[in-house]
């Protein structure tokens, strides 16, 4: 596709969103329009049984509700559940795609044993039985050789199964568990609790004036957000998006600024500025509720509008403009906390900085404003686990003296160094860990080697930037077991492969999801399994019993620990169906089991919206003096700079002809596990680099020429997509694709990977993965 449009330099930096609606998109956007206009002979839908069935979609993270459309048994359509308080009445591509999953050729159907050379892609089918014997055998055998549970490491992602991932994590004992976090919402959450103890929600349903820096709510859906900004936003609601992209997001504002990658910051500090200097921050809600405005307002005084334009290239003018709006529609203004992954090394302090200008325009626990959340409290079985002696701590809290790899100088800010405060979780949670520094310390076998490698439904081969490293990480394995639907890139790399029960053909637990409206979800099965595969649930209770049957790994815990653990664990919840589970969960609310059965999911009347809990005489916040911190006294006693003064690395000066890679999401595809679904393949069968025209000029590059781009740790080969939407010094290409795996037929070597290009650079506060710290550079292939 060629783009004729020009746009000088000067209409570039300063561009609306109506000034570019006429823009190209994508150009697989209009076929997801083009269903809307055919005519459909309704005779032709299949006769017979015909049911509805209530469950909640797995396609992302959003869980949204679901009517299972279902004729004679087989899974004929899925449709939004119009009274889901979540996604109120949405379904998108993938949550429609959703359909396909359990038909799909490509997913796997039984447990698979490898029987060649790890990545040969040589297997042989075996049985249930078989597997949790293997399993067990191996575990024991680690455990044995390395007298150490935690040389046995557990990766996973977020999910209502993953509970019972735990449950085999805990009854084997390893203290080694890393997350999705790191490579997602660390540094967002770390930053915006450093102030306000909490990560809030956005109230977008109510607010006057919303700021979006780099989240792109349009096609990175997050529900209620996505369907709020867009249906039914507020009459008068203002947009202004800043970001080196001109995204679907972008074309929904009233303003867009092409800001230069890494000076956020710098435009929030001078907002600050504006309104301290001018007087229009909330005096009463900052006395009252804050800690540290004086050090602030002192701080800022060099951040001016005029400073700020040289470093992000937007002009003053509209940096005071925006400021001056911000407060005026303030409290009902909101500087959109979101769920924009981790950027850059100081991250954490850009979204401090968020968190400042919200806390000082009184933009808290107010309607229209950004909210604590709420939760519905689920009553669920607590179970203890035994204490083994054998149990060392997280390689990655002792890693410290590794880090300088993954914390290089040219990215480096001087108030943060390159050390974590004490060790590597202190301000993380201990079950999320830090990919980057655990697999550090995995790779120098420090402070002791990890040897085995559970994965459950995590696709490290393709989510963690540098893969060169991950692959030498799996080498370095004994065994690895991987828990998934299809056969991802990290599953090709393993010694046992467990298929999973997909979302619409098993029993989930019941989940409370917070928010400003919280509901409690489940699922339930909308038909019945196609194939050998098996839930988190069976599995772990499948590996759990077998290994009751080795003596040797129960050697290191007290009798009584052991028979507690079989009747409370074993006995109590894994040999029960889970529907008792699940109605245990619920038993505190009446009616609670019938509504998640028709509905997919319930809520209760004292669990409305309701606004300022927090801003009443005497409350604490969950933080060190118990007020919103905009100094952070914690902080402070760990060496840190306790205020979010502007961080930039000294003597960074972007070399010629290199480009800072970006990353971004499409609305179609999740992250790395839905590009092979028939569907959404049909709309994007390879992703396609963006390259500013006058960049693509110099290197005689047009729209469908294949590309390599080239960065310190990897090489990729991709097309070309020649747009004025994207800032000269960058180029983006969207995640998921140069699979590695053959069994993800449709995809595989197709496209350019992220993780094989992105390097491993590190926010030393959160442990949080730095998404836009890579430069690359660019030549025809």
């Amino acid at each position: 596709m060629k783009e004729n449009k020009k746009i000088s330099r000067r209409k570039f930096l300063g561009l609306s969103a109506g000034a570019v609606a006429g823009l190209a998109f994508s150009p697989s956007i209009p076929t997801l329009f083009a269903a809307s206009k055919k005519t459909y002979d309704y005779s032709i839908l299949p006769a017979g049984k015909r049911e509805y069935i209530a469950s909640n979609c797995a396609m992302c993270v959003n869980k949204c509700g679901i009517i299972a459309e279902v004729v004679n048994g087989r899974l004929h359509k899925l449709n939004p559940n119009p009274e889901h308080i979540k996604s109120r009445g949405m379904l998108c591509a993938k949550g429609n795609a959703g359909a396909a999953l359990p038909y799909s050729p490509d997913r796997l159907k039984t447990p698979l044993l490898r029987t060649g050379e790890r990545g040969e892609g040589k297997w042989k089918e075996i049985s249930w039985d078989e597997a949790f014997k293997y399993i067990a055998k191996n575990l024991a055998d680690l455990k044995q050789k390395y007298e150490n549970r935690s040389t046995v490491a557990f990766a996973s992602t977020e999910g209502f199964q993953e509970e019972f991932y735990y449950y085999l994590v805990n009854s084997f004992g390893s203290l080694n568990t890393v997350r999705h976090t790191t490579l997602c919402l660390a540094s967002n959450i770390q930053g915006w609790s450093s102030v306000f103890g909490v990560f809030p929600d956005a109230d977008l349903l109510n607010a006057e004036y919303v700021i979006m820096l780099g989240a792109d709510r349009a096609q990175s859906l997050i529900t209620p957000d996505s369907v709020n900004f867009q249906r039914y936003k507020p009459e008068g609601q203002k947009l202004i998006v800043i970001d080196p992209r001109f995204t679907v997001t972008a074309s929904k504002a009233d303003r867009w600024y092409p800001i230069k990658p890494r000076t956020d910051q710098g435009f929030v500090l001078a907002m600050i500025n504006v309104i301290i200097k001018e007087g229009l921050y909330n005096r009463q809600f900052v006395e009252s509720y804050t800690h540290g405005f004086k050090d602030l307002e002192k701080m800022v005084q060099d951040y001016t509008p005029q400073w700020a334009e040289k470093k992000c290239e937007i002009p003053a003018a509209e940096i005071v403009k925006t400021a001056r709006e911000f407060a005026a529609h303030a409290p009902r203004s909101v500087i959109y906390p979101g769920r924009r992954s981790s950027f850059y090394s100081h991250e954490v302090y850009v979204r401090r900085t968020f968190a400042i200008l919200a806390a000082i325009c009184g933009c808290w626990d107010t309607k229209g404003g950004v909210v604590p959340r709420s939760s519905i409290k689920l009553n669920t079985p607590e179970v203890s686990f035994p204490f083994f002696m054998q149990t060392r701590d997280r390689v990655d809290k002792e890693s410290t003296d590794l880090l300088k790899d993954v914390v290089p100088s040219s990215v480096m800010c001087p108030m943060i160094g390159t050390g974590l405060p004490e060790d590597s979780c202190s301000f993380l949670s201990e079950r999320d860990g830090s990919w980057l520094t655990f697999r550090e310390a995995v790779l120098n076998d420090t402070p002791y080697p990890v040897k085995g490698f559970f994965c459950f439904k995590q696709n490290p081969m393709q989510s963690v930037p540098n893969t060169t490293k991950t692959i030498a990480m799996l080498k370095k394995m004994d065994f690895i077991c991987v828990i998934d639907m299809q056969m991802s890139d990290t599953a090709w790399y393993a010694d046992i492969v467990l298929p999973h029960t997909s979302y619409l053909e098993g029993w989930d637990p019941a989940t409370g999801i917070s928010g400003i409206n919280p509901l409690v979800e489940f699922r339930q099965p909308v038909i019945k399994p196609l194939f050998d595969t098996k839930t988190m649930f069976e599995i772990s209770g499948g590996i759990i019993r077998e290994m009751l049957n080795i003596p040797s790994l129960w050697d290191d815990i007290e009798p009584d620990d052991l028979k507690n653990f079989k009747e409370d664990v074993v006995e109590g919840i894994l040999n029960r169906p889970i529907q008792e589970y699940i109605k245990t969960q619920v038993s505190n609310y009446p009616g609670a089991l019938e509504k998640l059965m028709n509905n997919g999911f319930f809520t209760v009347e004292s669990k409305k919206p309701t606004y300022g809990a927090t801003r009443t005489p005497g409350f604490r916040f969950k933080t060190k003096t118990g007020k919103i911190e905009i100094l952070n006294e914690r902080y402070k006693e760990f060496g840190l700079f306790p205020l979010p003064k502007y961080c930039e690395p000294k003597n960074f000066v972007q070399k010629s002809g290199t480009y800072r890679f970006l990353v971004g999401r499409t609305a179609w595809n999740t992250q790395t596990t839905t590009q092979n679904i028939p569907y959404l393949w049909e709309i994007e069968k390879e992703n396609a680099v963006w390259i500013n025209p006058g960049e693509a000029g110099k290197l005689g590059i047009v729209s469908g020429d294949y590309v390599w781009i080239k960065s310190r740790v990897g090489k990729q080969r991709i097309k070309a997509l020649v747009t004025e939407k994207i800032r000269p010094d960058c180029v983006f290409y969207s995640n998921g694709w140069g699979r590695r795996s053959p069994w993800l037929s449709r995809v595989y070597k197709s496209g350019a990977s992220e993780a094989e290009i992105i390097e491993d650079v590190l926010d030393s506060i959160s442990g949080g993965t730095c998404l836009h710290e890579t430069f690359v550079s660019i030549t025809k292939a």
